[in-house]
């Protein structure tokens, strides 16, 4: 009688319908080809029982955008097996640029990075870099690479039609509108704002520091985070032309010295949320549908009350459910957490470490389940899990990436 533990472990993993067998002590020939045949069987009925049941096998995606620093190669794409919680390295994209701020475009077909090295002619520019993801592997391939159009990209985002990409420049202060074709391809701007004036905190106001520009839910609006000069500035956006004009709310202060940063839209685009990077704190706003506009509802501390050392608010995301509001902390290096409450009010729920330094961007599971975090200045993305309540709690899991900065989902069906 075979003693099983002369083959110490057998590890079977079904992705698309991929087996991986690690026989860890050896064994002979018969052995090993039993295993393999029943593994095959096992595949093979796995496979068929799915088709019989008429469900569709899905792939999810991780992909990270880091700056070219302490070892990074460019973008990292990981594969995610959520039933066993593993995340295995897909493919690295070779970049020098630091390809930080990533996005994935609506329907999921390309990818786009900002990039802080510009390209021949125009070195003064960054760059922006669109990829096409392959949708069985989720791999990315190049398809084409265009100025920037500014100084230091910061922050991309899609408009919901896809037809457009918004690029946002800290050292520029200037923001422009991109066309993107349906094969990825990046045209010339169709709008390039240039954003004057300063704030009261210097020098980190010395001039305008446009920080992201992210498009309302109906893609009618655009809202344009200005650090500094503590405003959010609100345009009219024209599908047909690509064209941005200012709104009948032209924008709405920020308390001075605040740095709005980040911005954050509900599902439904009737509540939205800023990250306030110089003051370290988060503010709700109530958004018009109709006009675009905005109104504060609450601005609360994002740091806790025992906190007196540096810091600096970096990112903002809601929960999958809309129900949370999280925001970044670098200096405290931590997540301050907040319930949502129907009229769009927060109430603090508390602050979880990031068991890493200086955490930028973060990605809340769409499912639920998990946080991960991009924690720069310690070379890691720490894993947390959702608990009901809206808290976290860590796993003491990570990746090992060099100096992420943004992490982006994808799941291909």
């Amino acid at each position: 009688m075979t003693n099983y533990r002369d083959f110490s472990e057998i590890y079977v993993d079904f992705i698309n319908p991929i087996f991986f067998i690690t026989l860890v002590h050896k064994c002979d020939q018969m052995k090993a080809r039993i295993i393999l045949l029943l593994s095959l069987f096992l595949i093979s009925s796995a496979s068929l029982f799915a088709r019989e049941k008429g469900e569709e096998e899905s792939k999810e995606l991780i992909y990270i955008g880091t700056f070219s620093e302490n070892g990074s190669l460019g973008i990292y794409a990981f594969d995610f097996n959520r039933k066993n919680n593993r995340y295995d390295l897909l493919q690295t994209i070779l970049s020098k640029g630091s390809p930080s701020f990533i996005e994935v475009s609506p329907n999921g077909k390309y990818l786009v990075s900002v990039n802080r090295e510009g390209l021949a002619r125009k070195e003064e520019w960054g760059s922006v870099t669109s990829f096409a993801i392959d949708q069985n592997s989720g791999k990315l391939t190049v398809v084409k690479n265009q100025y920037s159009f500014g100084d230091s990209p910061c922050h991309i985002s899609f408009h919901p039609s896809g037809k457009y990409i918004f690029v946002s420049h800290y050292k520029g202060g200037n923001f422009v509108v991109l066309p993107i074709d349906e094969e990825g391809n990046i045209g010339e701007p169709t709008a390039n704002i240039q954003l004057t004036g300063k704030g009261t905190i210097m020098p980190q106001q010395e001039q305008a520091h446009t920080h992201s520009a992210v498009p309302s839910r109906d893609g009618k609006f655009l809202y344009v985070s200005d650090l500094g000069l503590d405003m959010i500035l609100i345009y009219h956006f024209d599908e047909a032309t690509g064209k941005v004009t200012p709104a009948s709310q032209p924008f709405i202060r920020t308390i001075p010295g605040a740095g709005p940063r980040h911005f954050i839209l509900n599902e439904k685009g009737d509540y939205a949320f800023s990250s306030e990077e110089i003051s370290s704190s988060i503010s709700s706003y109530q958004v018009n549908r109709e006009t675009g506009g905005l109104q504060l509802i609450q601005r609360l501390p994002a740091l806790p009350p025992a906190f007196f050392g540096d810091n600096s608010s970096a990112d903002v995301q809601l929960s999958s459910d809309g129900k949370y509001v999280y925001i970044s902390n670098r200096g405290y290096n931590g997540l301050a957490m907040y319930k949502v409450s129907n009229n769009g009010k927060m109430k603090n729920i508390g602050y979880m470490p990031t068991i890493g330094d200086r955490p930028r961007s973060f990605l809340p599971d769409p499912k639920g389940y998990f946080m991960l975090v991009a924690n720069r200045d310690s070379n890691e993305v720490n894993i947390f899990t959702m608990e009901k309540d809206g808290t976290l709690k860590d796993t003491s899991g990570y990746l090992p990436v060099p100096s992420p900065v943004c992490i982006k989902y994808l799941e291909l069906k």
